[in-house]
């Protein structure tokens, strides 16, 4: 065959490769586009550095509410806050198991580098202490400077020579949680793994949902809204019908009242799982910028949001669980815990969160309140 008549013969097949080749190309492109702006957007708020990246005086500001600040300023980026999820059964999503920034997250799930033994090691008091990011530690800076890094600490410290005991304070909580979250963690999974104690450091999140109009008995945390962002996207590109929408936002903020109900009914249903298994049950309500009466910095001043709104939603919650008289059950409010710090005193990160020195202090806030029981169970 001679080449002219070759190339007019095989041309039109290598031009519709090409083409067949871009548009797969494109297609490609694009898809992969879509999530990359997804997950992107959520990757912002790994660490605390990412989230104040272009907020150098913010950055500054931050890190003086560490013990040491220069250090923290220097290490900000490697801080772990909102960690990347993964789809967990049950409760929507938690945190995916590895080294995430400075947060190492066991094959469980919980903020730990080690495994929780099974069975319990003999002569071993185990505490599971759970919530959302407060609980967590989002900014701490490691995993021993946590709430439950701090109380484990203390608790080895103050109760160990005298009872004899090794103390194991385990984290498992997660950014966006609320008490329906951890409701559902301490029926499934907690109570399952021979706890004396279970601690929930909560109250904010079911506050910070409900100004957001969720019910936070039938709602989707942040990362649960990213995985079906990301479900909802392969629909669209493969021409499936879109997903249903199956929760309801209300058009303004819920009421305090449902709020502290709700809160209630998930706190009652803890505590009657664990009494079952005679587990010792603490809630703590967390102290929260917009419910404290500390004197605040300029930098806190200015993160002040929805004051009344939260402290009349706190009142409730407080006045509900002050009544909740269940067994093994024990109601401590730490809504107030830095209300006597200074207006110089930089104590809160933001809103809601801590560094190493507000954590250390909720922690002896908690080991103040239980270690009578903890003593007595001990020589009990």
């Amino acid at each position: 065959m001679k080449p002219r008549k070759l190339l007019t013969t095989v041309a039109p097949s290598i031009i519709a490769l090409l083409l067949v080749g871009a548009g797969f190309l494109t297609c490609r492109y694009l898809t992969i586009k879509v999530f990359d702006q997804e997950i992107d957007s959520d990757a912002q708020a790994y660490t605390l550095g990412r989230l104040l990246k272009d907020q150098p005086e913010q950055r500054t500001a931050v890190a003086s509410a560490y013990y040491d600040s220069e250090q923290a300023l220097a290490r900000l980026d490697t801080l772990s806050w909102a960690v990347p999820n993964i789809p967990t059964p049950f409760v929507g999503s938690a945190p995916a198991p590895g080294q995430q920034g400075n947060a190492h997250i066991n094959t469980m799930q919980f903020r730990a580098a080690r495994e929780v033994a099974m069975p319990k090691p003999a002569r071993t008091y185990r505490i599971f202490l759970t919530g959302g990011s407060t609980a967590f530690g989002n900014g701490a800076p490691s995993d021993d400077t946590t709430i439950a890094g701090y109380l484990n600490t203390i608790l080895t410290r103050e109760l160990a020579p005298a009872t004899g005991l090794n103390y194991e304070v385990f984290t498992m909580a997660n950014s966006a949680w609320a008490s329906t979250q951890e409701r559902i963690v301490i029926e499934n999974l907690l109570s399952e793994l021979e706890p004396d104690m279970v601690i929930a450091v909560s109250g904010n999140n079911d506050v910070h949902w409900g100004a957001l109009g969720r019910n936070v008995l039938w709602f989707r945390s942040y990362a649960d809204e990213l995985f079906l962002s990301l479900i909802k996207a392969v629909y669209r590109l493969t021409g499936q019908p879109p997903i249903a929408e199956n929760t309801r936002i209300e058009a303004g903020p819920i009421a305090p009242a449902v709020i502290a109900g709700r809160l209630l009914k998930n706190v009652r249903i803890s505590a009657f799982v664990l009494a079952a298994a005679n587990i010792d049950y603490v809630f703590v309500l967390q102290p929260t910028l917009a419910a404290s009466n500390k004197k605040l910095t300029r930098r806190e001043g200015a993160r002040l949001v929805q004051r009344d709104y939260f402290r009349e939603c706190y009142g409730r919650i407080a006045a509900a669980l002050t009544d909740l008289h269940e067994e093994h059950f024990r109601f401590v409010d730490l809504s107030g815990l830095f209300d006597g710090a200074g207006e110089q005193e930089e104590i809160f990160l933001d809103s809601y969160h801590f560094g190493d020195r507000g954590n250390e202090q909720i922690a002896t806030g908690i080991f103040l309140r239980i270690k009578d029981r903890i003593v007595s169970k001990a020589s009990g």
